[in-house]
């Protein structure tokens, strides 16, 4: 099963050997594939070759990692994928738009705060200026899909609260007659802190994709700044681009 002569790494071809077991039936949706250790032992490899093979697989969607629980194959219905288009400003209500599971809204934290220079500066803030700090959690159903940090401006969003941001945030600037005309954002890839690791539930190897945006309501006025962590596992970024 394994040929560790072969070209192919032995990481692509474990891999290729689960994958066939999940196609066969072998292992069937909500099984637990074999641990890392069980596999190191079966195929006579070492930790990290195996622990590729299945990182491979998460990143498909194949199999999902359940902290303290093992790895399970995934079940049908719950390889879900959001497409967000990367010249378009949608809120995650928009994009989540469609989708047979419900998106939820959960409030961490939230409370007003002077800015510091650097957040005073990109808001384009008085020294003094204050923000409402805010962290939240998206899910669809019960998968986590987006961790957010983000600094708004206090003013005029004084009366900001827990169930405006549990419910839209953008409803609730929308509802105190302001829009939302645009965001700039940019996005890495990169292998996310303890803390968002614990957010979105994920493994420590598997990266996350990172996104840091400011928001403009009309008249090219900043509000917000946010630290967006997205599941990679669910996300798809797009992009029209034309010729000039």
């Amino acid at each position: 099963m394994i040929d560790k002569y072969s070209t192919v790494p032995v990481y692509l071809q474990l891999e290729q050997y689960l994958t066939g077991q999940i196609a066969a039936g072998s292992l069937k949706p909500g099984d637990v594939i074999p641990s890392e250790n069980e596999l190191c032992q079966q195929f006579a490899i070492s930790r990290m070759t195996a622990r590729k093979a299945v990182d491979y697989l998460v990143r498909q969607g194949k199999v999902e990692r359940r902290r303290g629980q093992g790895t399970f194959v995934v079940q049908s219905g719950k390889q879900v994928r959001i497409s967000l288009p990367l010249d378009r400003h949608l809120s995650s209500s928009e994009a989540t738009l469609g989708l047979d599971e419900p998106v939820v809204n959960r409030l961490i934290c939230l409370f007003r705060q002077t800015a510091s220079p650097e957040v005073a500066e990109r808001l384009r803030l008085p020294p003094d200026g204050e923000v409402w700090f805010m962290q939240r959690l998206r899910l669809v159903g019960d998968i986590p899909f987006v961790y957010e940090q983000s600094w708004m401006i206090a003013q005029p969003f004084a009366d900001l609260s827990e169930d405006d941001l549990n419910r839209s945030k953008y409803a609730y600037v929308s509802r105190k007659g302001f829009t939302v005309e645009r965001s700039e954002k940019e996005i890495r890839a990169e292998l996310p802190s303890q803390n968002v690791r614990d957010m979105l539930g994920i493994n420590r190897d598997e990266p996350v994709l990172h996104a840091t945006s400011i928001a403009f309501l009309r008249e090219d006025i900043p509000f917000e700044i946010s630290e967006i962590y997205y599941n990679q596992q669910h996300y798809r970024f797009t992009l029209t681009a034309a010729r000039p």
